[in-house]
C-alpha cells in the first residue's frame, strides 16, 4: 500500500522485522512471490564463510547467482539481517568470555584475537556486498532504486520505503568504512558522510583502508558516478542540506585530507580545484540569475 495513510514503522531499529517487511514492500506484487519463506540459507552462508574465510574470494559470485533467483532487494536485506545476527551473537559470546572468572590471561588474548578476526570477516563480507551492488548487472535496477534515496527524498510512502532500505544496508555496510562512504555517496547522503568522516578513529586507518580509498576514487571517476561530478556544480539556496552540492564538495575534501599523496590524491585534488574555481564564480552569479527585470527579452525563456 503506497498511500500516505499506510502505517510507517519506527526507524529506531532499522534491522527489526517490521522495518524489513516495510522496506521490501517496495517490490511489485509479482516479484514478492519470488521471496523465500526461509532465510536459513543466508545464515548458513554467513556461518560457512566465517569459518572458512578463504571462500570470501568467491562470495561475490554466490551473491550474483542468488540475485538471479530472487529479487536483489531481498537477497541484500536477508544478508544484512543475518550478518547483524552474527555480530550480535559474537558480541554476546565475547562479553561472556571476558567477564567469566574462569578466563585467564591466555584465554583473554585468544578471545581478543578471535573477536578481531570475526570483525575483519564482517568487514570483508560487507565489502563483497558493496562490490556486487555497484558492479553486477543483476543489481542494476536495485542501484537505480536507491540512487539519491536520501538526499532527494520526498514525503511519499515509496520514498520512505527506499529510505528504510537504504538504512538497512547502511547498517551493514558501516562495518567497512569505505563501503559505508561509497554507499552514502550513492544515496546522496552527503551531510551524513561528511559528519561520519570527521569522526573516524585514527586506529581504524590502516594500509587496507588506504587501498580501499584508492578504489573509491577510481570508482568516483567512472561513468557510474558521473552524476556526482555535475552535482558539485549545483548552487542551492541552503548549502547545508543533505544532498547539496556544497555538502558533496565538503565530503570529497574530507576524503582528500585522509589520502596520502599518491596518484589518487592528485586525481581528486585536480577535480576539486577545478570545481572550487567554478563554485567561486557560480555562487556569485547564483543570486543574479534570480533577478530578471520585467520586460527583459529573455523573461519568457527564464
Amino acid at each position: 500500500d503506497d498511500s500516505l495513510d499506510a502505517a510507517i514503522p519506527s526507524n529506531h531499529n532499522p534491522m527489526d522485522d517490521e522495518n524489513t517487511n516495510f522496506a521490501l514492500g517496495i517490490l511489485e506484487p509479482s516479484r514478492r512471490k519470488l521471496l523465500s519463506r526461509d532465510r536459513e540459507v543466508f545464515a548458513s552462508i554467513v556461518d560457512l564463510h566465517s569459518k572458512h574465510q578463504k571462500l570470501l574470494l568467491d562470495l561475490s559470485k554466490v551473491i550474483e547467482l542468488m540475485c538471479t533467483l530472487q529479487p536483489p532487494e531481498f537477497v541484500f536485506v536477508s544478508f544484512a539481517n543475518e550478518l547483524d545476527n552474527f555480530v550480535l551473537e559474537r558480541m554476546k559470546k565475547h562479553k561472556k568470555v571476558l567477564e567469566s572468572p574462569e578466563t585467564d590471561t591466555q584465554g583473554v588474548k585468544q578471545e581478543l584475537a578471535a573477536f578481531a578476526k570475526d570483525l575483519a570477516f564482517v568487514s570483508n563480507f560487507a565489502q563483497q556486498l558493496v562490490i556486487v551492488f555497484f558492479a553486477a548487472p543483476e543489481t542494476e535496477d536495485f542501484r537505480e532504486l536507491l540512487k539519491d534515496s536520501i538526499g532527494f527524498k520526498d514525503d511519499t510512502i515509496r520514498d520512505e520505503r527506499r529510505s528504510r532500505l537504504f538504512h538497512i544496508l547502511l547498517h551493514t555496510f558501516s562495518h567497512n568504512i569505505v563501503a559505508a562512504v561509497t554507499f552514502s555517496l550513492w544515496g546522496s547522503a552527503f551531510l551524513t558522510t561528511s559528519t561520519f568522516l570527521q569522526r573516524i578513529d585514527p586506529i581504524d586507518v590502516s594500509l587496507m583502508f588506504y587501498l580501499e580509498l584508492d578504489q573509491l576514487i577510481d570508482l568516483i571517476e567512472r561513468p557510474l558516478f558521473r552524476h556526482l561530478h555535475l552535482r558539485m556544480l549545483d548552487c542551492e539556496d541552503d548549502p547545508c542540506t543533505e544532498g547539496s552540492g556544497a555538502m558533496l564538495f565538503r565530503t570529497l575534501k574530507s576524503i582528500l585530507m585522509l589520502l596520502p599523496q599518491s596518484t589518487s590524491y592528485m586525481i581528486l585534488k585536480d577535480r576539486l580545484l577545478s570545481v572550487a574555481r567554478f563554485r567561486q564564480s557560480a555562487v556569485a552569479l547564483h543570486g543574479l540569475s534570480k533577478r530578471v527585470d520585467d520586460g527583459s527579452q529573455t523573461d519568457v525563456f527564464v
